[in-house]
C-alpha cells in the first residue's frame, strides 16, 4: 500500500521532470528562433549590434561580421568600424556617433565602406536609443547593406537621366512647337522648335511672361491674352473664341490660325491642347501643340483653285475670265507676288495680254504685242527657249536690257517666266511671277508654277478647240449649204429624229424655228409615188435590224417643186453591240440626176454619132469589101462548076465532086463571116461589155482590110503576143477604134513613095495592161498641128469628117485606157491603146 509520503515523492519526481522538459523545450525554440533570425538577416543582408557609449563595449550578430567582413573572433569597437568607413565618410560617422554618444537620440543614416579588395558597399545604419534601469545609456540598431538598392537606384537615375535626354531630342526634333503652361497661363516649357520659331532664347522664354507679347490674363477675363501680336489679323478673332472655348471647357480642343514667324512671315499652323487633371479633375497643366500645315493649306487652296477653275472651263466661260483666275490662285498661294499670263500670237511671233490682275495698266499696255525673241525679257525668252526663264533681278540681268527701265519705273524687280506648253509641246503662252524685290523661287514655288502652266494650258487649249470646232461648224454648215447635203440622227429608243442640221431644214422645206418635224410630218415631203418604197427601204420600218441603208427618192416642196434626194443612214452602236441610233445624210441630188439624164442623151448622140462613123466608113470601104465579098463568091462558083463536070462525067469522079463541095462551103462560110462581120458594124444598139480577146479584134479587121490595102500596095503584117490577157469591153466598139486607125493608116501610104507597111502589134504593157499599136510609113502627123488631131472636126483629109479619132479617144478613155500618137522614125506615125485587163477591170 503506497504511503502519502509515497505519493509526495512520486509527485516531486514527476513535477521534476515536466519542469526540466519544459525547459529544454523553451531552449529548443530559443535556438530555432535564433537560427532563423539569422537566417533572416543573411537573406536579407541586416546584421544587429548593441552599442554601450560609456563602456565602448559593441556586440554584432553574425551578418553584421559578414557585412562588414571581420572574422567572428574579433572584438568590434568603434574604431574597428571607423577603419572600414570610406574615407570621404568618416567625417559623418564620427560626428555620428559623437553626437548620439552626447545626447542619447536615435540616429539613421547612409554611408559608404570601403572593403580589403577596395570594392564599396552601402549601408544603411539604424539605431534606437535605449536606458536600463540604472540609466545607462544603449544603442541597439541594424546594419543593412544596400549596396545593391544604391546600384539599382544609380542606374535608375541613368535610365531616368536617358530617357530624358532621349524625350527632349525627340521633342525638340518634332516638327512642332511644343510648349506647357500652368493653369494662369505661364509658360514653363517650350522646346526647340518654339524657340526657333520666335526667335526667342530658352531664358528669355521662361523668364518673361509675355514671352509671345501676350499680357498676363486679367482676374475679369482669365481666359483672355494678347494673341495679337502673332496671329493673322484675319483670323484673330476666330482664333481667341476658339481658344477661350477651349480652356473653359478644360477639354481638349484643335484650332488653325497663321502664326506670325520672327523674320515676320505667317504660316498656317494647326494648334492641339490637353489638359493635365489633378485626381479632382481639376486642370494643372496644359501641352500644347502647333504643327506647321502651311504646305497642307497651299494644297488645299491649290486644289480647291484647281476645282474651281476646271468648273470654270467646263462652264465655258471666257478664257479672259479663267486665266484671270488662275493668276489670283497664284497671288492668293504666293503672297506678295504679282502675276501675269501672255498669249502666243504665232503668226506675228509676239506675246498678247491674257490677263494680269494685279499689274499696273500701264506696264500690261507696254508689254503686249512683245516680240519674242532670244534676249526678250523673261517672257518673250522663255516663249523662245521653251523652257523656264527666272530672272531673279531686272536691275542687273543682260535679258530686260529692253525692258528694263519699264520694269524698274513700276517698282518691279523680279520676274519667273515658264513657257505654257500644248499637249503636243507647243508654246501656246507665258504664265510669269513678279516680285517688287530681288527674289529667286523656293521648291514650293516652282511646284505652284507647274499646276498653273499646266491649268492655264487645259484652258487655252479648251478654247482654242472651242474655236477651232466652231469654225469647222461654220466650215461644216457652209460646205452643207454649198453642196446642199443635210445630217441627222434619228434614235431607236424614242423612235424619233434627234437632230437636223440646218442644210436638212432648207433640204426638206422646213422651218428651224419649229424644231425637228415628227416622222409622219417628215413623210408627208416625200412625193407620193415614193412613199411606200422609202418606208420600206429605210430604217423606220426595221430599226432593230441596224443594216445600213441609201435610198433615193423625190421629194414635194411646199411651193411643189419636186426635188430629188438621196438618204444614206449608218447604224451607231454602244459597247455592248446595242443598237442606240442612226446618224446619216440627205443629199439633194435633183442636179446629179438632170446630169445623168443628159449625159445618158448625150451618150445616146454619141452611139449614134459612133455608129454613123462606122457606115460611113463601111460606105468608103464599099469597094474594097465588094472585093472581099465576091472574091469567095467567084471561088465558089468556080467550085460548083468544076464540081458539076466531075459528077457529069461518063464515069463520075466522086472524090473530086466531094473535094470541090467542100471548097464551095469554105467559100460560102468565108463570104459569110465578111458579111456577118460588116453587118455588126452597121449594127446600132446599147453597148455591151465583155471579155474580149484583143488578138481576135485584130484579125477580124485585117480580114475586112485586106482588100483596101491590097488596092494600094501595101503589106500588113502583125506581131500578136501570144500570153495577151483579155481585156473587158464592147467587142463592136473596139473593132472601130482598130477599123479607124487601121483605115488612117491605109490613107496616110496612098500617095507616098517607098515601102508601104502597115504593122499591128499587141503586146503587154505596163502595169499588166494590153498595149495594140498600129504603125505606118505614110506622110506621118500634121506639122505644127500634132495636138490637135484628136480634137472633134479635125481632119487632114479631103473626105473625112474628122470624128474618128475623137470618137475611137472617147471609146478607149470610156474603159480606162489612153489613145495616143507619134511620130515614126524616118517616116509615119504609130497610135497606140492602152485597155485594162479582165483582172485590172475587176478591181
Amino acid at each position: 500500500m503506497t504511503t502519502k509520503g509515497d505519493e509526495n515523492e512520486l509527485l516531486r519526481s514527476v513535477a521534476l521532470q515536466n519542469a526540466t522538459s519544459i525547459l529544454t523545450a523553451r531552449r529548443r525554440a530559443e535556438r530555432r528562433s535564433e537560427v532563423y533570425l539569422a537566417e533572416a538577416q543573411r537573406l536579407s543582408h541586416t546584421g544587429s549590434f548593441g552599442w554601450k557609449p560609456s563602456t565602448g563595449e559593441i556586440i554584432w550578430s553574425e551578418e553584421t561580421f559578414r557585412i562588414f567582413q571581420y572574422d567572428r573572433s574579433t572584438k568590434p569597437t568603434v574604431e574597428l568600424v571607423l577603419q572600414r568607413v570610406h574615407p570621404e565618410d568618416v567625417a559623418l560617422n564620427k560626428q555620428i556617433i559623437e553626437r548620439a554618444s552626447q545626447e542619447g537620440k536615435d540616429f539613421d543614416f547612409e554611408h559608404r565602406l570601403l572593403m580589403p579588395d577596395a570594392s564599396v558597399k552601402h549601408i544603411h545604419v539604424v539605431a534606437r536609443a535605449e536606458r536600463d534601469d540604472s540609466g545607462e545609456l544603449e544603442f541597439v540598431g541594424a546594419v543593412m547593406d544596400v549596396s545593391d538598392r544604391k546600384r539599382a537606384e544609380e542606374e535608375l537615375r541613368r535610365s531616368e537621366a536617358l530617357a530624358e535626354q532621349r524625350l527632349r531630342l525627340v521633342v525638340d526634333t518634332t516638327p512642332a512647337m511644343i510648349n506647357s503652361c500652368r493653369p494662369d497661363g505661364h509658360l514653363d516649357y517650350v522646346n526647340k522648335g518654339w524657340l526657333d520659331y520666335f526667335g526667342f532664347s530658352l531664358e528669355t522664354a521662361l523668364d518673361r511672361a509675355d514671352v509671345m507679347k501676350m499680357s498676363v490674363p486679367s482676374k475679369t477675363d482669365r481666359y483672355g491674352g494678347d494673341w495679337q501680336p502673332i496671329i493673322h489679323p484675319e483670323d484673330l478673332q476666330g482664333f481667341r473664341d476658339q481658344w477661350k472655348a477651349t480652356l473653359a471647357s478644360s477639354k481638349p480642343g484643335e484650332h488653325e490660325a497663321r502664326v506670325r514667324r520672327f523674320d515676320g512671315e505667317y504660316r498656317w499652323h494647326l494648334f492641339r491642347a490637353v489638359p493635365l487633371y489633378d485626381e479632382t479633375g481639376k486642370p494643372v497643366k496644359w501641352y500644347t501643340s502647333a504643327f506647321d500645315i502651311e504646305d497642307r493649306k497651299r494644297v488645299e487652296v491649290l486644289l480647291a483653285g484647281e476645282k474651281r477653275l476646271l468648273e470654270m472651263i467646263a462652264r465655258g466661260d471666257s478664257r479672259e475670265l479663267i486665266l484671270e483666275g488662275a493668276c489670283l490662285l497664284v497671288e492668293e498661294l504666293a503672297s506678295g507676288c504679282l502675276s501675269s499670263i501672255l498669249l502666243l500670237d504665232p503668226n506675228a511671233n509676239c506675246l498678247r495680254h491674257g490677263a494680269a490682275p494685279s499689274l499696273p495698266k500701264p506696264y500690261t499696255e507696254a508689254i503686249d504685242g512683245a516680240v519674242v525673241g532670244p534676249s526678250a525679257g523673261s517672257c518673250g525668252t522663255a516663249a523662245y527657249r521653251t523652257e523656264p526663264v527666272i530672272v531673279s533681278d531686272i536691275a542687273t540681268d543682260p535679258l530686260w536690257a529692253n525692258y528694263r527701265d519699264l520694269a524698274l519705273a513700276h517698282g518691279l524687280r523680279a520676274c519667273w517666266s515658264t513657257p505654257i506648253l500644248s499637249s503636243e509641246g507647243k508654246v501656246l503662252g507665258t504664265f510669269a511671277i513678279y516680285y517688287r524685290e530681288p527674289r529667286s523661287p523656293a521648291a514650293q514655288d516652282h511646284s505652284v508654277i507647274r499646276q498653273i502652266t499646266h491649268l492655264a494650258s487645259i484652258a487655252i487649249e479648251r478654247k482654242q478647240a472651242e474655236e477651232a470646232l466652231r469654225r469647222s461648224e461654220g466650215y461644216l454648215a457652209e460646205a452643207q449649204r454649198l453642196t446642199r447635203t443635210g445630217s441627222w440622227a434619228w434614235n431607236v429608243a424614242s423612235r424619233r429624229s434627234i437632230y437636223w442640221s440646218q442644210e436638212n431644214y432648207r433640204l426638206f422645206g422646213f422651218d428651224p424655228e419649229e424644231g425637228i418635224p415628227s416622222d409622219e410630218v417628215f413623210y408627208q415631203r416625200v412625193h407620193p409615188e415614193d412613199r411606200d418604197r422609202v418606208r420600206r427601204e429605210v430604217f423606220l420600218e426595221r430599226p432593230d435590224e441596224g443594216s445600213h441603208f441609201d435610198v433615193e427618192f423625190r421629194i414635194v416642196l411646199p411651193d411643189g417643186a419636186i426635188e430629188y434626194v438621196r438618204s444614206t443612214g449608218h447604224p451607231v452602236r454602244n459597247i455592248s453591240g446595242d443598237l442606240l441610233e442612226y446618224v446619216g445624210t440627205s443629199i439633194d441630188v435633183t442636179e446629179r440626176k438632170r446630169a445623168d439624164e443628159e449625159r445618158e442623151r448625150l451618150r445616146q448622140a454619141q452611139a449614134d454619132l459612133a455608129h454613123v462613123n462606122r457606115v460611113t466608113t463601111m460606105g468608103e470601104l464599099t469597094a474594097s469589101l465588094a472585093h472581099e465579098v465576091n472574091q469567095p463568091i467567084a471561088a465558089a462558083i468556080t467550085n460548083a462548076n468544076t464540081c458539076m463536070r466531075w459528077l457529069a462525067a461518063d464515069t463520075p469522079n466522086l472524090e473530086e465532086a466531094r473535094a470541090a463541095a467542100m471548097r464551095i462551103v469554105k467559100d460560102g462560110t468565108r463570104a459569110a463571116e465578111i458579111i456577118k462581120r460588116v453587118r455588126l458594124l452597121f449594127k446600132k444598139g446599147t453597148p455591151e461589155r465583155e471579155l474580149v480577146d484583143l488578138n481576135e479584134v485584130v484579125r477580124d479587121m485585117i480580114v475586112l482590110l485586106r482588100s483596101e490595102a491590097t488596092r494600094y500596095s501595101i503589106s500588113v503584117r502583125t506581131k500578136l503576143a501570144a500570153d495577151l490577157p483579155e481585156v473587158v469591153g464592147d467587142r463592136v466598139q473596139l473593132q472601130q477604134v482598130l477599123m479607124n486607125l487601121m483605115i488612117n493608116g491605109i490613107d496616110a501610104m496612098r500617095d507616098v513613095d517607098g515601102t508601104r507597111e502597115l504593122v499591128v502589134k499587141s503586146e503587154r504593157g505596163e502595169y499588166e495592161q494590153a498595149l495594140v499599136s498600129v504603125s505606118d510609113t505614110g506622110v506621118g502627123l500634121p506639122q505644127q498641128q500634132a495636138d490637135q488631131i484628136f480634137n472633134a472636126f479635125f481632119t487632114t483629109k479631103s473626105h473625112g469628117t474628122g470624128m474618128g479619132l475623137r470618137i475611137s479617144r472617147s471609146i478607149v478613155e470610156s474603159y480606162g485606157g489612153r489613145l495616143w500618137a507619134a511620130e515614126n522614125s524616118p517616116r509615119g506615125a504609130s497610135f497606140y491603146v492602152t485597155l485594162p485587163t479582165k483582172a485590172e477591170a475587176l478591181e
